[in-house]
């Protein structure tokens, strides 16, 4: 999802500098006009605001704090955005981090899937101060439609795993409900059509399940899901709340990750698990 976002911060008309573990990836950016760097430092080094779109709190630290990162490269003043899906209790050492360092941090994890990424509609949750939010407010427009503040640093993280975990427990009931209609002989697209005025509809069941009648993919792997499902549940844990249904879904997705290939796709491949 990065690849699309750093290509509207590019369109509206921003200096870029980009960096990825795999050097093929940036080439079609630079083709656009951006700058490769060969360290996430060398980045820091020569930007005003770095952001990151990483796959979990490893990298992110790894990213972030390493002895050629992001903070190795960064100015007083400057700031920095987490975009990814992230432990908040991570995202807030960096913060204060930050603050030593004097510089601004946000986490601004995104919402809205590839398709979001690529039409530059996502939803930014941002968890900092409103003033760097607003500072940065212009950047994050270009490919953000819907930006909510949502409080101190790490909040926005925290309402990050709170959609992920209502769209997974959501979609897992979907795959059921699927599964049912399938096997008593009615046509997805008449329970597609049938739910979708109805109390059971979601979002997730109408985008999961007429993406996978067109045979197309969302690009969500199996170790993602499960990675944002384990911080899901770390986040419970934390917090002193049994999650009791969030945990069952963290086993099924463990279980998938487990059997499935890397490379598939989480949301039509489970549908499609479910209709064997």
């Amino acid at each position: 999802m990065g690849d699309p976002m750093a290509a509207h911060v590019l369109v509206a008309g921003h200096e870029l500098m980009v960096h990825d573990i795999d050097r093929e990836k940036g080439r079609r950016l630079e083709t656009a006009g951006a700058c490769w760097s060969d360290t996430p430092m060398t980045v820091a080094s020569e930007c005003e605001v770095v952001i990151t779109c990483l796959p979990g709190p490893q990298e992110v630290e790894a990213v972030v704090l390493g002895d050629e990162g992001v903070f190795a490269g960064l100015a007083p003043r400057s700031t920095y955005l987490d975009t990814s899906t992230n432990r908040p209790s991570v995202m807030r050492r960096i913060a204060d981090l930050g603050a030593k360092r004097g510089i601004h941090v946000l986490d601004a994890p995104i919402s809205g899937g590839m398709a979001g990424a690529v039409e530059g509609t996502l939803t930014i949750f941002v968890g900092g101060a409103e003033a760097d939010l607003e500072r940065v407010r212009p950047l994050l427009q270009t490919f953000g439609q819907r930006i909510v503040h949502a409080g101190p640093s790490g909040c926005g993280h925290v309402v990050k795993l709170i959609n992920n975990t209502m769209m997974f427990v959501s979609f897992l009931g979907s795959c059921e409900g699927i599964a049912m209609g399938d096997r008593a002989g009615i046509d997805p697209k008449v329970l597609l059509n049938a739910i979708a005025p109805s109390m059971g509809q979601s979002r997730i069941f109408e985008r999961t399940l007429a993406t996978f009648l067109a045979g197309e993919e969302f690009g969500f792997s199996p170790h993602l899901a499960t990675k944002d499902m384990q911080l899901v549940i770390e986040l419970g844990q934390e917090l002193g709340i049994p999650l009791e249904v969030s945990s069952r879904v963290r086993d099924v997705m463990t279980r998938f990750r487990d059997t499935a290939d890397p490379d598939a796709d989480v949301f039509t491949e489970m549908i499609r698990d479910y209709l064997k």
